[in-house]
């Protein structure tokens, strides 16, 4: 017999926001292969690493080489929660299995859940 504790339901319901938010961006940045989305939606610190034009630049690789995003399939787990203050801070892993024109990839993305919304803390492609 399980029992469901409070502590295992907020995580259940978080993982579950944070792959609706991996699905959702996922598609949004890869639609259009636009940094303006990722940056809009990366952590301060993410942001700091590259300059949009660098991220455009990453992106439009992909696209040469990936084609147009068709359709993908995520999860998301919680890596780590965090009591910072009187907030938390969750860490997510999410991934996903994209279709392209030209083939398949793994999209990753790290996320963090600070101030009540998700962010994104790395970003990547990797063709498999």
């Amino acid at each position: 017999m399980y029992i469901l504790s409070p502590v295992s339901a907020s995580v259940g319901k978080k993982e579950a926001e944070a792959k609706t938010f991996g699905d959702n961006y996922t598609a949004q940045i890869l639609k259009k292969y636009d940094a303006g989305n990722l940056i809009n939606l990366s952590t301060p610190e993410y942001k700091s690493q590259f300059k949009q034009t660098e991220f455009q630049k990453i992106l439009d690789g992909n696209k040469k080489a990936l084609g147009d995003y068709v359709s993908g399939k995520g999860r998301a787990e919680i890596s780590s929660v965090k009591k910072e203050n009187k907030s938390s801070i969750i860490k997510a892993k999410y991934e996903n299995r994209a279709t392209f024109q030209n083939g398949k990839a793994r999209v990753r993305i790290d996320l963090i859940y600070q101030e009540g919304k998700w962010f994104i803390e790395m970003f990547s492609i990797e063709p498999t």
